[in-house]
């Protein structure tokens, strides 16, 4: 990958303090300018005419980032641990990249290994008894298999998620709609802090001391999402931050499920319109878990450990037949597609159907958008 120089790194820092700031309208001006550098040397009239925003905005902006001085941000930064990740640099997390709009950059504060298998965990800042117990459940049962619980440190479903997570010796995540420099809520400190102490990370794409707007939230959605390879709903009234989260990762292409409820209840409400629309109903932390790709599922991917033995496939059931087991053989950990059974094979069409159909049926394998697997 690229590596940007220190004047561009600087040059973005002191970008991304504008307020309604579009990274990939401000990655188009780079191209066109060759660094970030460049184009902050700009005139109000040379950015209006090249970046198709009226001089007023320009000026605005040009106003933004020079009212940030990027070496005093980088020494914030360092003194409360953290760093700062650049859009197209090594560290800068693959998954959040690789989706439409992901952040010029990133404020880290604490440890964040992103090839570790991370989850979201969304829900409702108002839970119900019923919705705290099933997310504390998921959170730990999902941490304790490997993966890494991404929240956004809000009230309610977000903070019993994240603290079910610390019970487990699995960093958890927390993107939030402040700069690393504040926390918000103000209550949740102490568990801003146990995030970071215990191993994990406090996430934004805002300045430091940036404080909380509105805006901010439905925005810092899409990295919750963009960061996970799966959301899982657990509360949330039709119209609330949850379902806008949930709507993102459709978009980038995640895997949604949602936790059904009482059909009276405006809690449960969003995650039982997503289950209608085709969302995957999450009863457990294995609904989710199988849910995932295979080389993604219970965090293990960078890693070749497997504590409780869930990579290793489970002992075939007796009955098969011949074709069946050739197939199951075939699947082995990665999977295969319908197409992929038949060239692998040299059988016809109806006869490797025939044999995954009878898997299925035996409940050995699953099909998740067309991939065969075993299940696990």
């Amino acid at each position: 990958m690229p590596v940007l120089s220190d004047h561009d790194r600087l040059a973005r820092i002191q970008a991304n303090n504008f307020e309604w700031l579009r990274p990939d309208w401000f990655l188009r001006l780079e191209k066109l300018y060759d660094g970030a550098c460049a184009v902050l040397k700009l005139s109000p009239q040379e950015l209006s005419a090249n970046g198709g925003i009226s001089t007023s905005t320009a000026e605005q902006f040009l106003k933004e980032a020079a009212a940030l001085d990027p070496h005093k941000e980088l020494e914030k930064v360092s003194k409360a641990g953290g760093a700062i990740l650049f859009l197209g640099e090594e560290n800068y997390p693959q998954s959040l990249a690789e989706t439409s709009d992901p952040p010029l950059l990133l404020y880290v504060r604490g440890k964040a290994d992103f090839t570790r298998t991370a989850v979201g965990i969304v829900g409702t800042r108002k839970p119900t008894p019923y919705g705290k117990r099933v997310a504390a459940r998921l959170a730990r049962d999902i941490a304790s298999a490997g993966a890494v619980i991404v929240s956004g440190l809000a009230r309610g479903i977000d903070s019993v998620a994240h603290a079910a997570a610390l019970e487990t010796e699995t960093p958890t995540w927390a993107v939030i709609g402040t700069g690393i420099g504040r926390c918000y809520p103000a209550e949740n400190a102490d568990l801003a802090r146990a995030i970071i102490e215990r191993g994990g990370a406090v996430i934004s794409e805002y300045n430091f001391d940036k404080g909380p707007l509105q805006h901010h939230f439905p925005r810092r959605n899409r990295i919750v999402s963009g960061l996970s390879r799966a959301v899982a709903v657990v509360e949330g009234a039709a119209a609330s931050g949850a379902l806008i989260t949930a709507k993102l990762a459709l978009e980038q292409g995640r895997e949604v499920l949602a936790v059904p409820g009482p059909v009276d209840s405006p809690q449960s409400e969003g995650p039982n319109m997503l289950i209608k629309e085709g969302a995957g109903v999450l009863r457990n932390a294995t609904d989710l878990l199988e849910a995932l790709p295979l080389e993604y599922r219970f965090g293990l991917a960078g890693q070749d450990k497997d504590p409780e033995g869930f990579l290793a496939p489970p002992p075939a059931p007796q009955g098969m037949s011949d074709d069946e087991r050739t197939v199951l053989e075939l699947l082995g950990t990665a999977g295969a597609t319908l197409d992929a059974v038949v060239e692998k094979t040299g059988w016809d069409v109806p006869r490797a159907a025939t044999a995954l159909f009878e898997l299925e049926t035996k409940t050995v394998v699953t099909c998740l958008s067309g991939v065969y697997s075993r299940k696990l």
